[in-house]
C-alpha cells in the first residue's frame, strides 16, 4: 500500500521529468536535410564554374557512346544527378589540376520526394577497396585524356572504373565531399566487385610471435597455424623474453613437438629465450632480424587461426607495391562479435572499427565484410613485405607497449603507401591474455603519453583519416555512422567554464553503485583535445572534460548528474551539462531515456586549491531519493 502511494505521489513529477526530456530532445536534434542542403551552399559559394565541356553518359551507355567532352560523367541514372552535380565535380577538377577521376556522396530520398536522408559517404580514394566492390557507385566523372583507345571499348562502369584508375596516385583520384546523386527510398545501389585473381608464387612467410609465460595459449597458435594453415610456405619463430624455468621447459616441449607433426609447407619451427624488459617493438625487431622470409607476419600469442586460406587471402595484397601493412579480422574468441576489423583515427585517438559489433549485417561503407584500405591495422596480426618494414626502419622502440603498430602504418601511409584489412577472412583474438586491462591508472597515464608522442611524431595525421568521412564525428568511438553535425562539441569552440563548488555533504558509501556507467572520452588539457597544432590560448592550461554517464535499467531523464573532483583537501562537485548523445539512444533500450546523458565541461579551477583530484560522477534521483556514485581512473591537476 505504501509503495502506491509513493508511486501516485511520484507520477506528477516524472510525467514533468518526460516533457523536459522530450522538449529538450527536440531542441538537440538537427535533421539531416536541412544540415547537408546547407553545406552545399557553403561548398559553392560564389560564382559557379562553366559545365559546358562536361558531357554525361549513363551507365546504360558506357562502351556505346563517342567520348567528346573535356570531362565525362558517367552515371547511373541521370534523372537522380543532383542539381548542382556538374558545378561539383568541374570545381573538384580545377581545385585539383592532377586530377583524372572524381566521384562524390550520394543519400536518398523520402517516398514523396521532399526530404533527404541516408547519406552513403564515401572514403578518400582506395584502390583495393574498390577492388572488393565498386564503392564509389552511381556517379563517376573522369577526364576525357585518361580514357585510352582500348578503354573505350569496354561497356561495363566497374571494369572501366578498374581500368581508368590502375596506378593512379592519391593526388590523380579525389573525392568530393558534395552528394552528387539522390537514390530513391530503399533502392540504393550497391554494385558488387567480382573480385581478383591472386596466384601464390611460393614466398616464404615468416610467422613472428612474441609470447612470455603462456604455453598453453602459444600452444594454441601454434596448433592451429600448422594444422590448419593452406596454400602457402612459412617458417615460426617464437621469442621468448623470459618466461619462468618451469615454462621454458613447457614451451620447449611444446615446439619440439609441434616441429615433429608439422606439414611440408612449414619450413621450421624456432624457439629463441631472451630475457628482457617487455618492449613489443624491440621484441618485434629483433624477431625480424631471425627471419628468412621476405615477408613478416607479426602474430600475438593470444591469436587462433579458423580459416585455412587466412595467410593466403592476407598476401593478395601483402605483394602489391602500393600496399603497406596488411591486417586481418579479429573476431572475440567462440562469436561473431568484431574486436578489429581496421583501424580509424579519431580525435580519441586510434581505435578498433566497430570493436564488440556483432557481425552479422552489413554495416556503413561495407566496413566489416569487404577487404578495404584503413589508416591502419593492429600489430596483433600484421603482414608486411620486408623491404618495406625495413624502408620505415621498422616498429619505433619509443612505443614499448602501445600504438607501435599505429606509428608503424602511419610511417607506411607517409610513404605513399596504402594499408589493408582483410574481411573476407577472421582469426579468433583472446585479446585480455595479452596485456590484461588497459583502465588502471598507470595504464592509463601510458596510453596518454604514448598517444601524444604519436601525434607529435605524425602531427600532419592527428585526427585526419581518409578512410573516414568529413562529415562524421570524430569525437566518439567508431560504432556506426554518426554524424558530426549531431554533436555539441565539435573542436571548433569550448563550452563555458564553470566554478565547482565543494560539497558539504559525505558521500555515503551505499551510494557507490556500477549501475552508474561513466565514459570519459576526454579528461585533460584541451589541448590534448584540440591536437598539437591547435593555436587556442592557453589551451595548455585550460582543462576540458567530456563523455557520457547513465544509469543503467532506469529512466535517465529523472536524474541529475553532476562531475565530482576528489582531493586531498576535499570533493567538488559541478553540475553537467545535458549534450544530445544519438549513439546512446541507438545502442541503449530508448525507454531508459539516455539520449541527453552526454556532457562537456570546462571547470574554472582557479578558486580551487593545487593537487590532484579523481574525477567521478553522481547521479541524484529527481523523483526519488536514490544517489548512485562511482569514481573513474582518471585524474586531473589544479597547477
Amino acid at each position: 500500500m505504501l509503495q502506491r502511494v509513493k508511486e501516485i505521489i511520484r507520477a506528477p513529477r516524472v510525467m514533468q521529468l518526460h516533457n523536459r526530456y522530450e522538449r529538450e530532445l527536440d531542441l538537440s536534434y538537427v535533421s539531416y536535410d536541412s544540415w547537408i542542403r546547407q553545406k552545399e551552399l557553403e561548398y559553392l559559394a560564389g560564382t559557379l564554374p562553366n559545365t559546358d565541356d562536361v558531357q554525361v553518359v549513363e551507365y546504360s551507355k558506357v562502351g556505346k557512346s563517342n567520348y567528346a567532352g573535356d570531362i565525362i560523367l558517367f552515371v547511373n541514372d541521370r534523372k537522380k544527378l543532383a542539381i548542382r552535380a556538374l558545378y561539383a565535380v568541374v570545381s573538384a577538377f580545377k581545385e585539383h589540376p592532377d586530377a583524372l577521376v572524381v566521384y562524390g556522396d550520394e543519400d536518398e530520398y523520402n517516398s514523396n520526394k521532399t526530404v533527404r536522408m541516408n547519406p552513403i559517404l564515401r572514403p578518400e580514394w582506395s584502390p583495393d577497396t574498390l577492388q572488393s566492390y565498386m564503392y564509389m557507385g552511381n556517379v563517376v566523372a573522369v577526364k576525357r585524356q585518361a580514357i585510352t583507345a582500348e578503354a573505350e571499348s569496354i561497356s561495363d562502369i566497374y571494369e572501366l572504373t578498374l581500368a581508368l584508375t590502375g596506378g593512379l596516385n592519391r593526388e590523380q583520384v579525389i573525392h568530393v565531399d558534395y552528394v552528387l546523386y539522390h537514390n530513391d527510398y530503399s533502392k540504393t545501389l550497391y554494385p558488387e566487385g567480382s573480385g581478383e585473381e591472386y596466384v601464390y608464387n611460393g614466398e616464404l612467410i615468416s610467422i613472428l610471435i612474441p609470447s612470455k609465460d603462456n604455453p598453453g595459449v602459444l600452444k594454441q597458435v601454434l596448433d592451429s597455424i600448422t594444422d590448419r594453415t593452406t596454400g602457402v610456405t612459412y617458417e615460426i619463430i617464437v621469442l621468448d623474453n623470459g618466461s619462468n624455468d618451469e615454462n621454458k621447459i613447457m614451451i620447449e616441449q611444446i615446439v619440439d613437438d609441434i616441429k615433429s607433426k608439422a606439414k611440408d609447407s612449414c619450413k621450421g619451427i624456432k624457439y629463441l629465450y631472451l630475457p628482457q624488459a617487455f618492449n613489443f617493438s624491440a621484441i618485434c625487431n629483433r624477431l625480424a632480424g631471425e627471419a628468412k622470409g621476405d615477408y613478416l607476419l607479426f602474430l600475438n600469442d593470444d591469436i587462433e587461426v579458423r580459416d585455412g586460406a587466412w595467410l593466403k587471402k592476407m598476401m593478395k595484397y601483402a605483394v602489391k607495391g602500393h600496399v603497406g601493412a596488411v591486417g586481418a579480422k579479429l573476431y572475440y574468441p567462440r562469436s561473431r562479435v568484431i574486436q578489429h576489423c581496421g583501424i580509424t583515427n579519431l580525435r580519441l585517438g586510434p581505435v578498433h572499427k566497430l570493436q564488440y559489433k556483432e557481425d552479422n549485417r552489413v554495416y556503413y561503407d561495407h566496413a566489416s565484410d569487404v577487404d578495404r584500405d584503413v589508416i591502419a591495422v593492429t600489430g596483433a596480426c600484421l603482414l608486411i613485405e620486408r623491404g618495406k618494414f625495413d624502408d620505415v626502419g621498422g616498429f619505433d622502440e619509443s612505443f614499448a607497449v602501445a600504438f607501435n603498430d599505429v606509428d608503424l602504418c602511419f610511417s607506411l601511409y607517409e610513404k605513399g603507401l596504402y594499408n589493408v584489412v582483410v574481411n573476407t577472412t577472421h582469426l579468433w583474438h583472446y585479446e585480455s591474455l595479452s596485456r590484461g586491462d588497459d583502465e588502471s591508472r598507470e595504464k592509463i597515464i601510458r596510453l596518454t603519453g604514448e598517444r601524444e608522442r604519436l601525434y607529435e611524431k605524425h602531427r600532419a595525421l592527428y585526427m585526419v583519416d581518409p578512410y573516414y568521412h568529413d562529415y562524421l564525428t570524430r569525437d566518439i568511438l567508431d560504432s556506426n555512422y554518426t554524424y558530426a553535425y549531431e554533436y555539441e562539441y565539435d573542436g571548433t569552440k569550448k563550452p563555458d567554464m564553470k566554478v565547482p563548488r565543494r560539497i558539504r555533504y559525505r558521500i555515503k558509501d551505499s551510494w557507490y553503485n556500477e549501475c552508474l556507467i561513466i565514459s570519459l572520452e576526454q579528461c585533460g588539457t584541451l589541448k590534448y583535445w584540440l591536437g598539437p597544432e591547435s593555436e587556442e590560448e592557453n589551451a595548455d592550461d585550460i582543462i576540458y572534460i567530456g563523455g557520457y554517464s547513465f544509469v543503467a535499467g532506469s529512466d535517465n531523464s529523472c536524474f541529475d548528474f553532476k562531475l565530482l573532483f576528489k582531493g586531498d583537501n576535499g570533493i567538488y562537485e559541478l553540475p553537467c551539462n545535458r549534450i544530445y548523445r544519438p549513439d546512446l539512444e541507438i545502442n541503449l533500450d530508448r525507454n531508459e531515456r539516455p539520449a541527453l546523458c552526454g556532457f562537456s565541461v570546462v571547470p574554472d579551477m582557479s578558486a580551487m586549491p593545487k593537487g590532484e583530484y579523481q574525477v567521478g560522477v553522481m547521479a541524484r534521483g529527481l523523483a526519488s531519493r536514490l544517489v548512485l556514485c562511482r569514481f573513474t581512473n582518471r585524474y586531473i591537476k589544479n597547477e
